[in-house]
């Protein structure tokens, strides 16, 4: 089977995809890692010697016309819509003789690139076509849609990027035209999973009886709780410092967390730190900092880029509270780990929080982009001190989750 994947740990989804073809590896499918054009043009000499640590080699990568690489006005949001409208400008390079001797291709993200690479793929070398879902690819809820265009713009008026800014309207035609052609592509597919059931939720209609959830579609592996034990048993006390939760992007509401900080500094203390961590380019994070700066909170915000899981785990395990205003989830990680941690969570009451996690002892879920309420109810949580953070009980282990997901694949293809 050909896996078209971004499988590094930089998101959660990065994560579940490096799991996913490890485990397949183990249950009788054998998989071909393809890149999706969005990565194989950024593909780092580090990335491949750590997918090769890992046991996975690249047969493959997607690409799109040169035209593209020039700079131009809306370059992006113009080259994402036009391969929506059309796929077959999608260029594929990849080993034939795995391709003709596959059964189906996989695209292990809703991305736009991935979706329309696995279709490439599957069009060429006349494969059956499956999609993993681990996050709404669009949204049926107009007010759920409204919410994170706003997270968006907000992030263009907190980073000052005027150009981008006064295109927004175009920008957010183009976002929506390429969510109605996500729609139609994924009509092509021959099986559509979801890591969640939250995500045929968020995308309506038709779409709760299209895609087959994984509910729950995610679980923390023997490795992953033998790491959070290492990580407790070394943690001995809690520091003043507020975690943010997802990676830094509007979708994960950075903009909203740094604006509610400077409340929760100005009641806390001015000693509090706030934490965040996730890639971020050099451009975005000298104008995030400026952003820092206009609020007074520069020196109390760091910013430690990716790092490895343990560390990242080690900076949740010693906070006293995960500030996690997402707009867009299935299933998040970081709430589970940090749970996992004894670091409750302040979060927006979005569908897929509000299904898995709400009620929990530790989570306390808020009015999604009420920005007040957010650092409100941070500041309680750290007040309290002694909150206790209770571990979800899923029916569901993650060799059961990949027993099942393992099954439905084998399910459309001859093994």
């Amino acid at each position: 089977m050909i896996v078209v994947a971004v499988p590094f740990p930089y998101t959660g989804g990065g994560y579940r995809a490096l799991l996913s073809i490890k485990e397949y590896k183990k249950r009788g499918i054998n998989p071909f890692t393809v890149l999706p054009w969005g990565l194989s043009s950024q593909f780092t000499a580090q990335e491949k010697l750590f997918l090769l640590r890992e046991g996975i080699r690249v047969h493959g990568s997607a690409t799109l016309p040169r035209i593209f690489f020039f700079h131009f006005p809306l370059r992006r949001s113009l080259a994402n819509f036009l391969v929506s409208e059309h796929p077959s400008m999608v260029k594929i390079a990849i080993d034939k003789s795995i391709a003709y001797n596959s059964h189906c291709v996989m695209s292990m993200h809703e991305n736009l690139d991935a979706i329309t690479t696995c279709l490439r793929i599957s069009e060429v070398f006349s494969l059956k076509r499956i999609a993993l879902l681990q996050l709404p690819p669009f949204y049926g809820d107009p007010q759920r849609l409204k919410s994170i265009e706003e997270a968006r713009y907000l992030w263009l008026e907190a980073i000052e990027d005027f150009g981008m800014h006064a295109s927004w309207r175009i920008i957010r035609e183009i976002e929506r035209g390429i969510s109605r052609n996500v729609k139609r592509l994924l009509n092509g597919f021959d099986l559509i999973l979801a890591v969640s059931k939250s995500i045929s939720m968020e995308m309506g209609g038709e779409w709760s009886k299209k895609v087959v959830s994984l509910d729950p579609g995610v679980a923390l592996s023997q490795e992953d709780m033998q790491l959070i034990n290492n990580v407790l048993s070394r943690t001995r006390e809690k520091g003043k410092i507020v975690v943010f939760g997802g990676r830094p992007s509007p979708e994960k509401g950075l903009i909203e967390a740094l604006i509610a900080f400077r409340e929760i500094r100005k009641n806390c203390g001015q000693d509090f730190k706030l934490a965040v961590t996730g890639r971020i380019s050099g451009e975005n994070l000298r104008k995030i900092r400026a952003f820092c700066d206009r609020l007074g909170i520069k020196d109390n915000v760091l910013f430690y880029g990716f790092l490895p899981r343990e560390e990242r785990l080690t900076i949740v395990a010693k906070s006293m509270v995960m500030l996690y205003p997402s707009h867009a989830d299935a299933f998040p990680y970081a709430v589970l780990e940090s749970l996992h941690l004894n670091t409750p969570v302040v979060a927006y009451d979005i569908p897929a929080l509000r299904t898995y996690y709400s009620g929990l002892d530790g989570i306390a879920l808020v009015k999604e982009s009420d920005i007040e309420a957010l650092a409100q109810k941070t500041i309680e949580t750290i007040e309290r001190k002694d909150i206790y953070t209770e571990e979800p009980k899923f029916t569901k282990s993650w060799n059961e989750i990949m027993d099942e997901e393992v099954a439905l694949i084998k399910s459309q293809i001859k093994m």
